[in-house]
């Protein structure tokens, strides 16, 4: 019997520890799905999900390069709106995502490839970002990014 009192606390541990990393390892598979969806939607044009995605408010950054939205509406409407009726055959895609979850914020390195066709001709472009998300409500949505790209 004292044997199985000094052993239960370590086992209570064990199966504590267990399920923390695998609500840890669930998080970052579902912000891994969350980052692939954004760029999915953005090459199709379809923004109004993305509302649900990113954060509210003028706090939320959207940085590319030096250039720097305030808040999610910012950037659909003023940057990224224009820029995608800008582009034609247009292919965009988030890779090597990376998550890192502490509690309930997250922040994720990744690769991007961005190929389109505009007005003054092809571009390929390939580059890095950081996303960082906040759960909100239970469900994580991206409070800023930050990418920065050049010519493959």
């Amino acid at each position: 019997m004292q044997l199985l009192r000094s052993i239960a606390p370590v086992f209570i541990s064990i199966m504590a520890l267990s399920a923390n990393v695998s609500a840890q390892e669930d998080d970052v598979t579902q912000i891994r799905s969350l980052l692939e969806r954004v760029a999915g939607l953005m090459q199709a044009g379809d923004l109004t999900p993305l509302d649900e995605i990113y954060a509210p408010g003028r706090g939320v950054h959207i940085i590319e390069g030096a250039g720097v939205n305030h808040g999610w509406e910012d950037y659909r409407d003023h940057h990224l709106a224009p820029e995608l009726a800008a582009f034609e055959n247009f292919s965009y895609r988030y890779f090597a995502i990376e998550p890192q979850v502490r509690g309930d914020t997250a922040y994720s390195a990744f690769r991007y490839e961005l190929i389109a066709d505009v007005e003054s001709g092809h571009i390929e472009i390939e580059g890095r970002g950081t996303a960082i998300l906040e759960r909100m409500n239970g469900r994580w949505r991206i409070v800023h990014t930050h990418t920065s790209g050049r010519p493959k």
